[in-house]
């Protein structure tokens, strides 16, 4: 026999998918684990950029604390650097103003070395350059003095003839750093005279003599013109330094 199915056309189908549960009660659950999915996947990326940040900013940290320990040490070196600068300006002034000098004092040794007995010193002046005062007055040489720009002795004195004079010219020469040595004048006295001024001289020739020596660097009328950018004076006199 064949078989006939007794139930309505219309509720067939119902009784069918009452077996389990629909396609449309399944989408919801796997939104749901999507948007699970996501929210882990936005908290797993908060916290590493979180984390990020703070390693950054403590980085920060430490590198702006270092730049404040070398700007400090920086600033102290400064001083260093300046105070060295100040000490190398001031050690080349010093050196400028040794360089300047002239010493008076080797310079009138070697002369008591070189005069000879035959011939009398009445005065010596010394200067530094042309036209500087050394407190004693003129030696009595003219013109001859301006010559050279130099350090020079300015001699006047006597002695028994004019071979002494020029004996004593050539001993001149010997002087250590002299570079010149010229008569102004040389002129005979009368037969017991006692010499210019009174000071007893023997009867003979008087001589104005010009001692040139090697000149010096930066020397004016007064002393010092100039060391580097500062400028000093000191008084010239025989003997000293000028």
């Amino acid at each position: 026999m064949r078989s006939v199915n007794l139930i309505p056309h219309d509720a067939r189908g119902r009784g069918r998918g009452s077996s389990g549960p629909s396609t449309g009660m399944q989408v919801p659950v796997y939104v749901l684990l999507g948007f699970l999915a996501a929210a882990v996947a936005l908290v797993t990326v908060y916290v590493l950029a979180n984390n990020s940040v703070t390693t950054r900013k403590a980085t920060l940290t430490s590198l702006q604390a270092q730049v404040a320990q070398e700007q400090a040490a920086a600033t102290r070196l400064g001083e260093f650097t300046k105070f060295s600068q100040l000490a190398q300006t001031r050690i080349g002034t010093v050196r400028s103003i040794a360089a300047a000098r002239f010493d008076w004092h080797a310079a009138l040794s070697d002369l008591s070395k070189v005069v000879p007995a035959n011939a009398t010193l009445q005065s010596i002046v010394g200067t530094v350059v042309p036209g500087a005062n050394a407190g004693g007055g003129s030696g009595g040489t003219g013109s001859i003095r301006g010559d050279i720009t130099a350090p020079a002795f300015e001699l006047t004195g006597c002695t028994r003839t004019q071979d002494d004079v020029a004996q004593l010219m050539s001993q001149l020469r010997l002087i250590n750093g002299v570079t010149r040595v010229s008569l102004s004048n040389s002129q005979a006295t009368g037969a017991g005279s006692s010499g210019p001024g009174g000071t007893g001289c023997p009867a003979g020739p008087t001589f104005n003599i010009v001692v040139f020596f090697t000149p010096v660097p930066n020397a004016g009328a007064s002393g010092v013109t100039s060391v580097g950018a500062s400028a000093t004076t000191t008084t010239t006199t025989p003997g000293g330094t000028s």
